[in-house]
């Protein structure tokens, strides 16, 4: 059987198709990947929960949303937007532009490491104390801050796996560091290190951490610079060293704020509850969204296969092949997670029977929840596209205006209606900025600076 010239059955054509196609390979490479990785988180945050109960599980969240808030500064994402042009380079094989991208992400990510870590340690309490007022939260991120600058080899690595589209060995190295991540945290809990409690999660947290940094350095060695041309370790700190600020600065310093306006909305919820309601609805909030965390993790697969193909399709086919394959693929996805959505919040009384009931006490939470994420998956390929179109001053700018309604709507829905509150304004939130993304995106306009530019590469 064959749909739009994709066949669907018998298995033996599907699963040469997928041979066939490298894009539909990649994809599935990352969704049985992440699909595996939210099955051991799923089990991991059972654990984790029943041994915390709901007041230490909605602590432990609010610790971690904290920390991500405050280090949005040093969470630049430059490996995350330099994927394109490092994509661009591995497919041309020039390497010595590689070597100055590599080595770009390992300088750029330690400088704003080390720089947020000497920040937590010194105003952690204090912050704790004026966004949520709960200062004994605040302490605790000084733990998790620890494990930043392991990080930076890790993302170091994860950047040159992915830009080499090398998608079984970057699937490993992820399954790797979840396995170690949260087995040492569950591990550390269980066995009462550091007093038990949210510090022994945490500190498991970081001791991971370092393990998974270690075996994806070891992946980069064995992968990348073998097969992609990626400098070796001594090479990279030279080029590390030598590749001054400014190569990439402009290009990923747009890109960067973008991300973690973004990003600093997305905590929000968390924030608004840690202030306004408590660690209970904060842990009511963040379990209610593990019934979706499979699916969750699927928009991530897919965005970032299709980040890198929209790339090169703009490296090599142009603005029409991109944007063709921008909205198929994006069309594709939205339907395909909707279904999904449907089906998990049909299976809430599993997910009440496995945390317990008093884990998930409302349904409306939960479909409001459900309802965001289905919406999320027309929307995965979105960010890849503004960077890739040069249009990423235009995504931040538009962020502005809605950051002026985000704050004093969110911190009223959550003071009215808790956990529920905080789900329906990160929901409206984001339906307001796609409608605007995405018409953008439909107008000729957004597409005029990168014909200009195809015009110039083609003559």
């Amino acid at each position: 059987m064959i749909v739009r010239g994709i066949p669907v059955w018998p298995p033996a054509a599907v699963v040469a198709e997928i041979r066939r196609r490298r894009l539909v390979r990649d994809v599935a490479v990352l969704q049985a990947s992440n699909a595996l990785q939210r099955v051991l988180g799923f089990g991991f945050s059972v654990v984790t929960a029943r041994v915390l109960g709901v007041t230490g599980y909605g602590e432990y969240l609010l610790v971690l949303s904290l920390h991500s808030t405050l280090n949005l500064v040093g969470n630049m994402g430059v490996g995350q937007f330099l994927v394109v042009p490092l994509a661009q380079s591995v497919a041309t094989r020039d390497r010595e532009a590689i070597a100055r991208g590599a080595g770009y992400v390992l300088k750029f990510g330690a400088a704003l490491g080390l720089a947020v870590l000497t920040l937590i340690l010194l105003v952690g309490e204090w912050a704790g104390d004026l966004i949520m007022h709960r200062p004994e939260l605040g302490a605790l991120t000084r733990i998790v801050a620890v494990g930043i600058l392991p990080t930076v080899a890790y993302t170091t690595a994860v950047t040159a796996l992915q830009a080499g589209r090398r998608m079984p060995v970057l699937s490993a190295v992820e399954v790797v560091d979840l396995l170690v991540g949260r087995g040492c945290a569950v591990g550390f809990v269980l066995v009462g290190v550091a007093g038990g409690g949210v510090p022994a999660v945490l500190w498991g947290t970081v001791v991971g951490g370092v393990l998974s940094a270690a075996h994806a350095s070891w992946q980069y060695r064995r992968v990348a610079v073998t097969q992609d041309g990626f400098p070796d370790l001594p090479s990279l700190l030279g080029a590390a060293l030598t590749v001054p600020w400014r190569t990439f600065f402009r290009f990923s310093a747009v890109a960067s704020v973008d991300k973690n306006v973004a990003q600093l909305i997305g905590q929000t919820p968390l924030l608004f509850l840690g202030r306004f309601a408590g660690p209970e609805e904060a842990a009511y909030f963040g379990i209610a969204g593990k019934v979706f965390t499979l699916l969750a993790s699927l928009h991530g697969g897919v965005s970032r296969a299709i980040s890198v193909r929209l790339a090169q399709e703009m490296a090599t086919g142009g603005v029409e092949a991109t944007r063709a394959v921008f909205w198929k693929a994006s069309l594709a996805w939205g339907g395909s997670s909707a279904v999904a959505a449907v089906g998990l919040l049909a299976a809430l009384p599993l997910f009440r029977w496995v945390y317990g009931e008093e884990y998930l006490p409302s349904v409306v939470l939960v479909a409001v929840l459900g309802a965001l994420q289905a919406k999320q998956g027309l929307t995965v390929a979105l960010g890849s596209v503004y960077l890739i179109a040069g249009r990423v001053a235009t995504n931040a700018l538009l962020k502005l205006p809605l950051l002026a309604v985000a704050y004093p709507l969110g911190s009223w829905l959550v003071h009215a209606w808790g956990a529920t509150g905080a789900a329906t304004y990160q929901l409206a939130l984001y339906l307001a900025g796609d409608v605007l993304y995405l018409g953008l995106i439909a107008t000729p306009w957004f597409w005029r600076e990168s014909r200009a530019a195809n015009e110039r590469r083609a003559a």
